[in-house]
């Protein structure tokens, strides 16, 4: 199966072939891959060589084995949005026990891995933005409360009865996974003024957009960031790729000692035919999926 993204406009990669997200079975390996892969593992992965097609090459530092728990087709929408949150929330965010998180975007690939993942993690306050419609989706998935977007902005959402900020609404993490995602909107200087202050131990809330506006990208490339502001590159680690299948397979125990898991969210499975592919991308240009767009292979 072969899941695809945002990527859609860009079609990246050293051939014609679009997408990143994989999960089949190794079929051959080359000299250099070590043993930890087999020709007949069942894997998941990314491939910056294309992925939708029923063939695909990676390097080993971008394919794991599969969850046991999820089936192909939800392991191939995992790649990107899972490792992209991941490591956007934990080395980035420096997501923490009883953190107050807001996801940005929540109803989307990397949103509704958002709500997870800061779950995982610990975090005790997560509110998802999105449209009203899809506010028992994203409670479904973990958050405690939901801003509908249409409805308030989220400055509204934390001023108090005098028109002030609530210092108690304020977060320690803002994850954005919908600036520049094809719609026009710019959270980045509203989301400023809603990161908590920084502490006597020099901890302040941080805001981590996965497509950042221009003058982030240059920033990051040449003076950095400022302290509380950051945009990523996903990075291929497969241990990360492990943990988070080890999050599906043994999934953890919430601050109330109920075991939970992760659980990837597909919005729409189709045929791996030019109809579907073309009903798939529309699809993701329209910005409401929820969740990812996989294709099948027979």
């Amino acid at each position: 199966s072969s899941g695809i993204n945002a990527e859609w406009p860009l079609r990246p990669g050293k051939g014609p072939v679009t997408g990143i997200d994989f999960a089949g079975i190794v079929e051959e390996k080359g000299d250099k891959v070590g043993d930890e892969l087999k020709v007949g593992d069942e894997v998941y992965g990314g491939s910056w060589n294309g992925s939708l097609a029923e063939f695909t090459v990676s390097k080993p530092a971008g394919v794991a084995l599969k969850p046991k728990n999820a089936s192909f087709v939800e392991a191939s929408g995992m790649y990107v949005t899972y490792m992209t949150t991941l490591q956007a929330l934990r080395d980035f965010g420096k997501v923490s026990k009883d953190d107050r998180v807001l996801v940005i975007g929540a109803s989307g690939g990397c949103g509704t891995a958002g709500i997870q993942v800061a779950k995982s993690m610990g975090a005790k306050d997560i509110v998802g933005v999105c449209s009203g419609k899809n506010e028992e989706f994203v409670k479904s998935l973990g958050a405690t409360d939901v801003i509908d977007y249409t409805k308030q902005t989220i400055k509204d959402y934390c001023l108090n009865e005098s028109g002030a900020i609530n210092p108690e609404l304020q977060f320690d993490v803002i994850y954005d996974a919908a600036t520049n995602s094809g719609g026009g909107e710019d959270y980045k200087n509203i989301s400023m003024e809603l990161l908590k202050p920084a502490t006597a131990d020099n901890k302040h809330g941080q805001y981590v957009v996965i497509t950042g506006s221009a003058d982030m990208w240059i920033r990051k490339f040449t003076i950095g960031f400022k302290a509380n502001q950051n945009t990523m590159l996903t990075k291929q680690n497969p241990e990360d790729q492990q943990h988070l299948a080890k999050l599906v397979d043994d999934g953890w125990k919430n601050s109330e000692g109920v075991q939970e898991y992760l659980k990837p969210v597909i919005a729409e499975e189709l045929p791996f035919t030019a109809e579907a592919v073309e009903k798939g991308f529309d699809l993701l240009k329209s910005r409401r999926a929820k969740g990812k767009i996989v294709f099948k292979m027979d």
